[in-house]
Formats: structure tokens, sequence, C-alpha cells
């Protein structure tokens, strides 16, 4: 029976058998052989036989609003499905959150990981494909090494810190399983703004913490003044032209982050209403 409620329904809403066919893809014959055979399965006639306009039985007409109410119930339980497919696509995105070195443990991610992140890196939107960017793996034998450079620049800014501050400089460069340092590397193209270019290293940087996400670590990315310190940027081999935008730390998760506060849609969403229209005299000249 339930296979031709859709054509009682169309039938009922068009009250004409021709138009009601043609809505459900059928001949009128077939729509007509269609209804019998569900009066027939129903037990009782729900439609009056005629040429002109249709008319429901008071059967027909229960049928009919039990049917609307089946159809709406479906429809409902489609549009929840449908949610929830659409939140499982994007589940990754909305689950991935920052997590500080502390919370951290080994085994980091391995050099074919890392690839992987950068190639998703590189996926990103970038106009121009400039690529205008690039990513400093530190070696786990070299880490001591880049910890005595931490603790220079901490001496630089703060020649009378106190042992605890060093140690913690320090600890930066040691403490994570895995650490990076993401560099920022515009481009000389005039086509190519320099803001454009940023934003482009921008949407690098997430793409590559989403999959680090994605297999499984967490991580964080750390900026702080050190990154402004031109000594530890040339020792980290930047150029002058390039900006160190911060450190990646990676690893597995050993705690769990807290949990994120929300955010309402409407602080980060604005629907543009179009002004008055100018005129061109306000518009100014056109340069030709």
């Amino acid at each position: 029976m339930q296979e031709f409620l859709p054509y009682l329904l169309a039938l009922h809403g068009a009250r004409d058998w021709l138009q009601a066919a043609r809505d459900c893809g059928l001949t009128e014959a077939e729509l007509r052989r269609a209804v019998q055979h569900a009066q027939r399965e129903y037990g009782q006639v729900l439609v009056v036989a005629g040429n002109g306009h249709v008319d429901f039985t008071a059967a027909g007409e229960e049928l009919v609003a039990r049917a609307r109410e089946l159809a709406g119930a479906v429809d409902a339980l489609q549009r929840c499905f449908a949610e929830s497919r659409r939140k499982s696509v994007v589940a990754p995105l909305l689950q991935r959150r920052s997590v500080s070195p502390k919370r951290l443990t080994g085994p980091g991610p391995d050099a074919a990981e890392i690839d992987l992140m950068i190639e998703a890196a590189l996926r990103a939107p970038d106009h121009g494909s400039l690529h205008p960017w690039r990513v400093l793996v530190f070696a786990q034998e070299h880490r001591t090494r880049l910890a005595d450079l931490f603790e220079q620049e901490k001496l630089r800014r703060d020649p009378l810190a106190p042992r605890s501050d060093i140690e913690r400089a320090r600890e930066h460069a040691t403490r994570s399983p895995a650490l990076l340092g993401f560099v920022v590397s515009p481009r000389a193209r005039t086509q190519v703004p320099l803001r454009e270019q940023w934003l482009a290293a921008g949407a690098a940087l997430g793409n590559f913490m989403n999959a680090a996400h994605q297999l499984g670590f967490g991580g964080i990315v750390l900026s702080g003044e050190r990154c402004f310190d031109a000594v530890l940027g040339a020792q980290l081999g930047l150029a002058s032209t390039e900006w160190l935008a911060g450190f990646i730390s990676l690893g597995r998760i050993a705690q769990a982050p807290p949990q994120r506060k929300p955010v309402a849609l409407d602080a980060v969403r604005a629907q543009w209403i179009p002004g008055p229209a100018l005129a061109a005299a306000e518009l100014g000249p056109r340069v030709s």
C-alpha cells in the first residue's frame, strides 16, 4: 500500500487525473490502475470514479490525511539523517583542538607523516600557486642545540632573567615529541599582494594542523617574542624577507584539552544589506 501513497497524494492535490499522472510521471491509465490497486488492497473505495473533478470518499480523505502525517514524519527523519551526514563529513574539522605541549606524549609523527601534513598544506588556497611559506623540521638530535638558541634569545631580551625562566625557554625547544617551525616566505610579485600571500600561508598552516589531527596527533602553534628576534631568525636560516610565524608542537594526546567555549555564529557572520546606489559623481572619476 505504501508505494501507492504518493499517487494518492498527487491526485488529492491536483484533483485532476491527467495533471496528477503527469506529476507522477505516469499515463492517466497507469494512474487509474494504481488507484484501483490501492483501493483493493485497502479494502475500501477511496476515489469516486469519474472523468471530471476528482472526489475522495471519507475513507480516502482519512487515508490521505494519515499519508500526509507519515510523509511529514519521513521528511523530518530524512532531514535529520541529512544533517547527521553533513556533520559527519566535517566532524574532524569540528573536533580539532589546539593541544598544549604539556598534554602531548610520544611518539611524534615520523618523516612520512610530516610529509603528508605538508602535502595537505600544499592543497590550501594559494593565489598564483606561490607557496609563500616553508616548514622547518627540527631533528631530535638537534633539539638541545635549539634549546641553547632559545636560552640565548631569552637572555638578549632579559639579561637578568631568573634561572626558572631560562629553563622554561629551553623546555620550549625540547618538551614536544616533535617540533617544527612555520616560516612565511613571501614572493616578490606585485600581481599577488603581500596580504594575499599571508592569507595563503595561513590557509596552508590550517591545512597542516588539520592533517595532523586526522592522523591522530595533537598539536599547537606557538609564537611569542622569540619569533621576532632577528638573530634567532638568522640562526634558523631565515632570509631578511621572511618571518617566523611560530613553532608547531606535535605528539600523541596524553591528556585531552578542555572543551572549547562555544562561539555564536552571529559573532563571525553577517548578512550584507545593500545600501543606496551611489551616483557616478560620488564614485569619483574613472581611470582609463
